[in-house]
């Protein structure tokens, strides 16, 4: 009886291990399709960049804030 009682111990413990394997595996696989999406936007932004000067000016203006010689900023407070 000692035996059974010990072999459904070891047989359950494993069962969890792989249990928590799974879960592990599946929140691995679902982190790896949002990088691949996110690597895909980025593809296409660096696509854009290579071939669009007026995208490089847009991404210029917005992201680092710079303004062409010669232009006036406004700036509004809410």
């Amino acid at each position: 009886m000692g035996v059974v009682s010990l072999l459904v111990y070891l047989f359950a413990r494993e069962i969890s291990h792989v249990y928590a394997l799974h879960t592990e595996n599946e929140k691995i696989k679902i982190e790896t399709k949002e990088l691949v999406i996110k690597n895909d936007e980025l593809r296409r932004k660096i696509s854009f960049i290579e071939k669009d000067k007026q995208y490089v000016e847009k991404i210029i203006r917005e992201e680092l804030g710079m303004i062409k010689k010669g232009e006036k900023v406004y700036r509004f407070n809410d």
